[in-house]
């Protein structure tokens, strides 16, 4: 279990409370401090003298979040591994569950639970993942593509697979904005998924010291960019998949919805397009 956290002194104790809680006790959770300048790096030292399960590695420079996610995988020496957010929450059997479940499903890469996502106004929106068994190729993927949530990111991985996919994407793909749909996707292509629905985790969207300013926009040109790259990685995972040739063609013809749900809207960059063009409002800056 990784902790990679930046600044987060004011939730790490609620999310390290949650994690020493979990049934499945054989756990190793090891905070990984990219540099804080808060009092993040002494509540994990405070956790790690009470329970020798917890570990603190700081970082003496910030490298960026998805570095410090990918260092994560490559400590690891375990068969499992999954990230946890310094501001996210779980049912106290979340670990538990997810182990059995790919304990049990050895074509499994990845676990995926329930999502229960709390806004920042507190509203709550639940994302159920749905089983796909007995569905054919074609209709088990595009499932699983687009019942997908950003909180299978969180789920229960094996290391390896999890270490292979990460590396690969980050090198095709340098952006944080929407990696983590890019790291799901083999294992949604290859049908590798656990569905977990009693397991529960608690995505709460909080304002971090590094989000961006409300109406803050990346330049148009980076969002074409970043769809293309996306785009481009996903089609060489599906044309090196072992499909048929029909199999293939029905999945790449999905994919153009699918990279308007999980990267930027193509409509969105139109309109900011015609908007800049037309002399109005500023779409520069960065992301």
């Amino acid at each position: 279990m990784g902790v990679p956290v930046y600044n987060g002194g004011d939730q790490l104790r609620e999310c390290l409370e949650c994690l020493v809680a979990q049934t499945l006790a054989d756990i190793e959770i090891r905070v990984y401090d990219n540099a804080s300048q808060d009092n993040t790096g002494e509540i994990a030292q405070e956790f790690a003298a009470r329970d020798p399960r917890v570990k603190y590695v700081r970082h003496p420079e910030n490298i960026k979040a998805m570095p410090n996610f990918l260092s994560v995988l490559r400590d690891c020496e375990e068969e499992f591994v999954m990230w946890r957010a310094h501001d996210d929450l779980c049912s106290p059997d979340y670990i538990e569950k997810l182990y059995q479940a790919l304990v049990a499903n050895p074509a499994a890469n990845v676990a995926v639970p329930t999502t229960r996502t709390i806004s920042r106004n507190e509203k709550v929106r639940i994302s159920t993942p749905k089983s796909f068994a007995g569905k054919s190729t074609v209709t088990a993927v595009l499932q699983l593509m687009f019942n997908s949530h950003p909180g299978w990111f969180y789920g229960l991985w094996r290391r390896d697979a999890l270490l292979a996919d990460f590396q690969d994407c980050w090198a095709a793909y340098p952006y944080p904005w929407a990696l983590d749909h890019l790291i799901l996707f083999p294992s949604l292509l290859k049908q590798a998924v656990a569905i977990v629905p009693e397991a529960v985790f608690i995505q709460r969207l909080v304002t971090k010291t590094y989000t961006p300013k409300k109406g803050t926009k990346p330049p148009v040109a980076e969002m074409v960019t970043q769809r293309k790259l996306f785009a481009a990685q996903c089609k060489r995972y599906i044309e090196a998949s072992a499909y048929s040739g029909l199999q293939r063609a029905s999945i790449r013809a999905a994919l153009p919805l699918y990279v308007d749900r999980r990267v930027y809207k193509l409509r969105k960059i139109i309109k900011r397009t015609i908007l800049r063009q037309a002399g109005g409002a500023a779409y520069g800056g960065e992301f």
